[in-house]
């Protein structure tokens, strides 16, 4: 029997938690798969090893993976295929993050727009991640501010809270400017009260990503991608 499973982060904030799971719950609703589970990789229960035994214990042998992360980071590319490798009588089929997305660049747009962004000469744009050790997180990141820009037609700049350029550092250089603060997460909570506890002047701070509805096709999507190219693997070797 197939399983699909959803994978989240997972926050020290139960409220935080508790919105992922009302969420991943409405896509799970829209799905036909007849053994569906979520998990966090961290933080809170169940965890990405109790979904998976959530699902083999209804019967499930092979498994879809979709990681609802925003990014190919660490926790995407590596820990949770490491969860993975600690059953080896289940077949998985791994899904890919939310990635580089024209529904990520309308959210982000959405943002902006909601703290009043008008693209005014003396408006800045900075988009605040994580930040990765892995080249593929940031080469989509700064995908996504290059589609963000072409949307606004406004310049957009981009910093990290835990990589190089840090965000204190770009933001103090956006002198003269009111800055727009948009947080790329989709569990906001630590970091976002850290920068507007850090940043002062003429800032605004935009409100996070989040499990925003319109995030519900997109892994609708993810998951699909898994199903068409485990068809054509299926096609090429028959």
């Amino acid at each position: 029997m197939k399983a699909i499973i959803y994978i989240a982060h997972g926050s020290r904030r139960a409220a935080a938690n508790a919105r992922f799971i009302a969420f991943i719950q409405k896509v799970m609703q829209r799905s036909s798969a007849a053994v569906q589970a979520y998990g966090f990789l961290e933080h809170a229960d169940p965890s990405t090893t109790q979904a998976i035994e959530t699902c083999i214990g209804q019967g499930a042998s092979e498994i879809t993976v979709v990681p609802v992360f925003l990014l190919p980071g660490i926790h995407a590319n590596v820990d949770i295929p490491a969860e993975l490798e600690r059953f080896p009588d289940v077949v998985f089929h791994y899904g890919k993050p939310l990635g580089v997305d024209e529904v990520l660049v309308g959210i982000l747009s959405d943002r902006l727009a909601e703290a009043g962004f008008g693209g005014a000469e003396n408006e800045s744009v900075l988009l605040v991640g994580h930040g990765s050790r892995l080249t593929e997180a940031g080469v989509d990141f700064e995908k996504l501010a290059l589609g963000l820009a072409e949307k606004i037609t406004s310049k957009v700049h981009t910093a990290f809270v835990t990589t190089s350029p840090l965000y204190q550092g770009v933001a103090e250089k956006l002198t003269n400017q009111k800055i727009y603060i948009l947080p790329y997460f989709l569990f906001s909570g630590g970091y976002t009260v850290k920068m507007e506890k850090e940043l002062a002047g003429d800032v605004v701070f935009c409100e996070a990503i989040g499990f925003d509805e319109k995030l519900i096709p997109l892994i609708e999507k993810r998951a699909a991608e898994v199903e068409h190219e485990l068809k054509l693997s299926n096609y090429v070797t028959a």
